[in-house]
């Protein structure tokens, strides 16, 4: 099963991709035609997209390297009256997860209003579930919480 991890930095202009230890934020151009539909909402908000991935000697691996999904267990969200493919997000390392951190607040400070969208998109069946503001320490606060869930649009802003 494939999946990205997709960040929007809110109103910014970047042209350079940014890397924090072994994760490389990586220019998109764009979010996509494809995602645009089963996410409208964060397809209208403008600013520069990033996938996150690792880099490993020389290489680009991919968000699978960054980290996983607990498939064991399945998440139904509350407002939805059927299931829809939510895994809680966990790193694969202490590592990794300190180096997420560090892109993550390197990419809201590259915002102008401190906003960040947070996709970690899954493959399968997707909506536009989107999750209401939180600042980006209680977004840190819910990953091992196992809280943090596939294809939920995160609003994270200071």
């Amino acid at each position: 099963m494939s999946y990205d991890l997709k960040v929007l930095t809110v109103g910014a202009s970047c042209k350079l991709n940014m890397n924090c230890g072994s994760i490389i934020a990586e220019r998109t151009g764009g979010f996509g035609a494809l995602n645009a539909e089963a996410y409208p909402f964060a397809a209208k908000i403008s600013g520069e997209w990033f996938e996150l991935v690792k880099y490993d000697t020389d290489k680009l691996l991919g968000s699978f390297d960054v980290c996983d999904f607990d498939f064991d267990r399945e998440t139904e969200l509350f407002w939805r009256r059927e299931s829809a493919d939510h895994f809680s997000l966990f790193f694969r390392s202490e590592e990794l997860s300190g180096d997420f951190r560090r892109i993550m607040k390197h990419l809201q400070k590259l915002s102008p209003t401190g906003m960040l969208i947070f996709l970690a998109r899954l493959q399968g069946e997707e909506r536009n579930d989107i999750c209401g503001v939180l600042t980006l320490e209680e977004f840190f606060a819910l990953i091992p919480e196992k809280r943090i869930y596939s294809n939920v649009c995160y609003i994270i802003q200071n």
